[in-house]
């Protein structure tokens, strides 16, 4: 009994009847129609639906009349391309052949005899020589300033903190960094800042070196060539001068900026101006000395520029004989000034309150800071020494109630041996709310 089958159009393989698929290669036979077995041999495959969709694969669909035409076309290209290539190199053949036939022959020149060389002792002779080039100097390119955000940092003073005037170059610190908003930076963050370009001093002139080096070099012409290439008028060089109205100061130890300034009668903006190198940090140039952030690191021995005292012309006395000798004025001297807590500032009950200070010298082997504070409310005066440049009240100078007391204080400068008071602060004061713990 024969078995129904259908035969895949693609590969000829045989499947079951109701097969959708082929099995073998996966193509489509809902349309083929099932085919019964003939014992000994099957019966030719009808040919192939092209409407069934795997044209694809129909690897054998083109004829073979077609693969003589594709064969004979490719051949075609390829005698045309050759014949292309033989014409053009015959061409130029031709051309060469052709330009060396029209080309008369020309006589040989007959050699015409030279002069004698008779040997002898060599003459010297001027060669010039080649000018000398200098090898270029390599200048290491300076790296960024880096700052870790601290407590209490802004990116405006980082920015300061990096030697920058100006903050023109605080949308520059934004986009490097990633910084949407200069408000909204973390502690422990790492900032890149630029470092400010140097500037020029408009004042400077060329070194004595220089000069002594273009003078020996009038000499020789090709010395004073080079001279004047190697010499660079823009480059900044040392100023040996001041500007008038100025002076050189150096600062001596223990000295900051407020006592130089109180020496020189100037302000923190006067001397951030004439000091361009030196980092005025977090100051307020609105006030006289800065405000109490203002940090200015001054080291022993370096030089400041100041502001010149004016002379004054003072008439000669005519000497007497019975003159004595008068001692010569202390070149610094230390006035404490008064920086914390601000005027009028308030603090609650059992808070603890720190009175702080800025000297302007040095305080001698005698000396003490003495710290004098009034309750304004009660009349009561209090009085502490010390050597620091802070003092925290105790517990027993509070307010005894629970109401807000006014305090005044100040501080100056006593010379424990001889008793006297001197350079004492202006006043300040503050309000101080009692907890009422403690009894007058």
């Amino acid at each position: 009994m024969s078995e129904a089958f259908k035969v895949c159009p693609i590969c000829q393989t045989r499947n079951q009847r109701h097969a959708a698929l082929c099995a073998t290669c996966g193509a489509a036979i809902v349309e083929v129609a099932p085919q019964e077995s003939g014992g000994a041999s099957d019966p030719a495959v009808s040919a192939y639906d092209f409407r069934l969709g795997e044209t694809d694969l129909a690897e054998k669909s083109l004829s073979r009349t077609g693969h003589i035409l594709s064969a004979l076309l490719a051949l075609l290209i390829i005698l045309g391309a050759a014949g292309i290539a033989l014409a053009l190199v015959s061409s130029r053949t031709t051309d060469a052949a052709a330009s060396g036939a029209g080309a008369e022959p020309t006589a040989k020149p007959a050699r015409v005899a030279g002069p004698t060389v008779t040997p002898g002792p060599p003459s010297a002779t001027d060669m010039p020589s080649p000018i000398p080039t200098a090898a270029p100097t390599l200048i290491p390119t300076p790296a960024p300033c880096l700052r870790r955000v601290e407590a209490g940092d802004s990116l405006i003073g980082i920015v300061t903190r990096c030697g920058h005037r100006n903050l023109d170059i605080l949308p520059t610190v934004m986009i490097l960094n990633n910084i949407a908003d200069e408000a909204l930076i973390r502690i422990g963050q790492e900032i890149t800042v630029p470092l400010p370009s140097p500037t020029p001093d408009p004042a400077a002139t060329a070194s004595a070196t220089e000069v002594g080096e273009i003078d020996s070099a009038s000499a020789d012409p090709r010395a004073l060539e080079l001279a004047l290439l190697a010499f660079d008028p823009l480059s900044p060089t040392e100023t040996p001068t001041l500007l008038p109205g100025l002076m050189w100061h150096i600062v001596q130890p223990d000295e900051n900026m407020i006592a130089v300034a109180l020496q020189f009668k100037t302000n923190a903006k006067a001397l951030s101006d004439l000091n361009p190198e030196i980092e005025f940090l977090l100051c307020d140039f609105g006030l006289a000395y800065g405000g109490p952030e203002c940090t200015v690191n001054l080291r022993q021995g370096q030089l400041m520029r100041v502001p010149a005292p004016t002379p004054t012309i003072t008439p000669i006395p005519t000497a007497s004989g019975s003159e004595t000798p008068t001692p010569l004025p202390t070149a610094t001297f230390n006035a404490p000034i008064a920086q914390s807590p601000a005027n009028e500032a308030y603090f609650a009950p059992l808070e603890q309150v720190t009175l702080r200070w800025v000297a302007t010298g040095r305080l001698s082997e005698t000396e003490v800071y003495r710290v004098a504070l009034t309750n304004t409310d009660t009349g009561r005066s209090y009085t502490a020494e010390t050597r620091e440049l802070f003092h925290i009240i105790p517990d027993a100078w509070r307010p005894p109630d629970q109401n807000s007391h006014l305090y005044v204080w100040f501080v100056s400068v006593l010379d424990k041996g001889s008793g006297r008071v001197s350079y004492s602060s202006a006043e300040r004061n503050f309000v101080w709310q009692g907890a009422g713990t403690s009894k007058e």
